[in-house]
């Protein structure tokens, strides 16, 4: 009974030797940071919380072609184009002319996005992408 005791205790002991060693002998290497994620603009209502994506963009207004993927999420995405350098030159198609004026009535919610969305100085949407908003690349 007591050499039981002793093979659990000495099996028990080198396995933690050998777990301690091998820490002591590991080669840790430095930890990547971690790329930040998008930034989200939060407002009491879910369902006009805004994602601000990464990177940016091209649109073409007269045909709405763009590459901006399409968002199957309920969470409106928000993309920043960069091949429109100013708001004078956009003159958009006439659907999405229509959702962008649907989509900032007051009866659409547009009082409820979050401010740092209904600030910006040009924003719209475009169709067949889902929840997605547009702004010049400012910077």
């Amino acid at each position: 009974m007591i050499s039981e005791y002793l093979t659990i205790i000495g099996v028990a002991f080198i396995g933690l030797l050998v777990i301690g060693l091998s820490m002591l002998t590991a080669d840790y290497d430095e930890l990547e940071p971690v790329p930040a994620g998008p930034k989200l603009y939060e407002v009491r209502t879910p369902e006009f919380d805004v994602e601000v994506e990464p990177g940016t963009y091209q649109y073409d207004p007269i045909t709405g072609e763009t590459n901006i993927p399409e968002n199957v999420f309920s969470l409106y995405q928000l993309y920043t184009i960069d091949n429109i350098s100013s708001f004078d030159e956009l003159r958009l198609n006439e659907a999405d002319e229509a959702l962008t004026r649907k989509l900032k009535q007051s009866t659409s919610g547009w009082d409820q996005f979050p401010d740092n969305v209904r600030n910006l100085s040009h924003v719209w949407t475009i169709a067949g992408h889902g929840n997605v908003l547009l702004k010049l690349n400012e910077g």
